[in-house]
């Protein structure tokens, strides 16, 4: 079941057509990729999935409706995000952690909720300001994951980090998707991590998609020749 269909969406800021004419579907409990190269309106598609941001025209639908009709602070409880750089709050983990449960009256086990994001719950007083960059992303996605939602955006969430921590990340996506049933659509612009964490993918050049199915299929028998030339490293956007 798809829980997210794009029909005809376009996108303009100002003079210019940030996305044009995008259409694809988003398969419930599976990680989907946007990939792509920096420019290609990879982080313009994500907003526009907890209405961040809202199409010029076309029609985008979440769980059969048209987005819109969907009141927009319960929309964002059941899509969370993901920034590129964690952005927390002032205070400790658990601060951070009781942050959406507490505006939603959700009552959690919040030690769980560090499990889950493989953080020890001895941190839980841990002034935020103390964490490794790894360690807050893990942070961030615990907050989220907090309010239970349906579907996890993430936006680039291993851009600052080392090798280890990415994979970290990575295999942590992968672990929410199979333990708790979400979605999750992930952007990046990196070719082997879109390889190692995705389920199925979409690829945007300069606004409009080129490619989109099964990862393995989508990169290893494009069917764009813009596809090829920015798998070798020959396209950044255009």
């Amino acid at each position: 079941m798809d829980i997210f269909r794009l029909e005809d969406v376009h996108l303009t800021r100002g003079t210019t057509e940030v996305l044009r004419g995008v259409g694809w579907c988003v398969p419930e409990s599976r990680i989907s990729v946007i990939l792509g190269p920096s420019g290609s309106g990879k982080t313009s598609l994500l907003r526009l999935l907890n209405r961040l941001d809202e199409p010029t025209s076309g029609r985008l639908y979440y769980r059969c409706a048209l987005i819109d009709s969907h009141d927009v602070p319960c929309l964002r409880k059941e899509v969370g995000m993901v920034f590129q750089r964690p952005e927390l709050f002032d205070g400790t983990v658990r601060d951070n952690i009781l942050f959406g449960a507490e505006i939603h009256n959700i009552r959690i086990d919040i030690e769980e909720i560090l499990r889950l994001v493989a953080l020890d719950p001895r941190m839980l007083d841990r002034d935020t300001a103390t964490l490794s960059e790894g360690e807050a992303q893990k942070v961030s996605v615990g907050r989220s994951i907090a309010v239970a939602p349906r579907v996890l955006l993430l936006d680039e969430p291993t851009s600052g980090l080392d090798p280890t921590a990415t994979l970290q990340i990575e295999s942590l996506v992968r672990h929410l998707v199979d333990a708790l049933g979400l979605t999750c659509v992930f952007v990046t612009h990196l070719i082997d991590q879109a390889k190692r964490i995705g389920d199925s993918a979409i690829i945007l050049i300069d606004g409009q998609k080129v490619e989109e199915g099964p990862v393995a299929e989508v990169l290893t028998c494009p069917g764009d020749p813009r596809t090829l030339r920015f798998m070798r490293g020959e396209l950044t956007n255009e």
